[in-house]
């Protein structure tokens, strides 16, 4: 039997495909809680909305910017780190994303918001941050837990766009995720483990991409975004080297790197991220960096997107990167939800700091 064919057993101890499978029903899950608990926002115009949250929490934010970027009327300034820019004051709106409620990052975040005297709402699945949120009686929108970050995607970037919403920011986000509910569920029908390799675009793409360094390509903000979640599936799931970079600022600078063909350009693939929005110039530059990189030797894939709105195709795509991820896990022979370099890296980054910074 094929690796790529389940039953999956111990190479999925987790069951990151069901949590995979389970993205439709994450979308209208989350638009239910959103909808009895909508967001209660402690300014009524603010100038800025400062994001402030690490990995699977953060990217949640840059999809949400992706999506409205040429429609806002205000910035949203998306942190990934343990403390804000200067100009985050009292004129923003500070939304702390956490799943757990206890990255050190995102409490770092908090207590400098809290300092500047910065409007805050919170969005995590309990802990520390929702003990501070409670005790300070800042809003919680609170989400379930139980789940690695990476896998709630979804449970979290909902209501992030119904907050720019609540904002006026964006149009009501609702009618977008239905679709994309409905999509994704018909979209699993191909792409989810019962569809043959023969049949499945995911598990092609992964036999193609396994044991090679991944280069992801964008011609837009919004799958710049995607791109990025793409680079960090692969990273996760597959523990495999990836990058992301969009046109056309790659093509003054990464572009020179494919001059010289050799052993490294010839184990690269380069996976191209289409959209019906793309701009002509975008789109056409996108095809003459992928030529570039076949002529030094790289692999060149193309994925496209698929849907009516922004939300629904931008999701179809993040829905193909995390399947991609889970099928060059099993290629790779790993399990794709333990992260043990990630906690291993936070227990000597606290022995070495000390209690201060743990």
């Amino acid at each position: 039997m094929s690796e790529l064919e389940p039953p999956y057993g111990a190479r999925d101890r987790h069951d990151m495909a069901g949590r995979i499978a389970a993205i439709p029903r994450h979308i209208t899950e989350a638009l239910g809680r959103s909808a009895r608990n909508p967001w209660r926002l402690p300014v009524r115009e603010p100038t800025l909305l400062a994001f402030g949250g690490m990995g699977g929490s953060a990217i949640a934010g840059e999809l949400t910017w992706a999506l409205v970027a040429d429609r806002a009327p205000h910035p949203m300034l998306i942190a990934r780190d343990d403390h804000w820019p200067a100009c985050v004051g009292s004129h923003a709106l500070a939304l702390l994303s956490s799943y757990s409620g206890d990255t050190a990052e995102t409490l770092a975040l908090y207590r400098e918001a809290a300092a500047r005297r910065v409007p805050r709402v919170a969005l995590t699945s309990g802990g520390t941050l929702e003990k501070w949120c409670d005790r300070d009686e800042a809003y919680v929108h609170r989400v379930p837990g139980g789940s690695p970050p990476r896998a709630a995607l979804f449970t979290v970037w909902v209501p992030v766009t119904r907050l720019v919403h609540a904002l006026g920011w964006c149009d009501d986000p609702r009618h977008g995720w239905e679709e994309a509910a409905t999509l994704l569920e018909r979209r699993n029908a191909l792409l989810a483990p019962p569809a043959p390799e023969t049949q499945n675009p995911a598990k092609q793409l992964a036999r193609a991409l396994a044991g090679r360094f991944v280069m992801i390509y964008a011609a837009s903000e919004r799958s710049a975004a995607v791109a990025t979640r793409w680079r960090q599936q692969v990273n996760e799931n597959a523990k495999q080297l990836a990058h992301a970079a969009q046109v056309p600022e790659l093509d003054h600078n990464e572009i020179v790197g494919w001059e010289r063909g050799g052993e490294f350009h010839a184990r690269a693939s380069v996976v191209l991220l289409r959209d019906a929005e793309d701009p002509a110039d975008a789109a056409l530059r996108l095809e003459l960096t992928a030529d570039d990189a076949a002529r030094a030797g790289a692999q060149v894939h193309e994925v496209h997107s698929e849907g009516g709105s922004r939300i629904a195709r931008m999701a179809s795509l993040v829905q193909l990167g995390d399947w991609t991820s889970l099928y060059l896990a099993l290629l790779n022979g790993v399990d794709p939800t333990p992260i043990a370099s990630i906690d291993a890296f936070k227990r000597r980054l606290g022995e070495a700091a000390g209690p201060a910074r743990a």
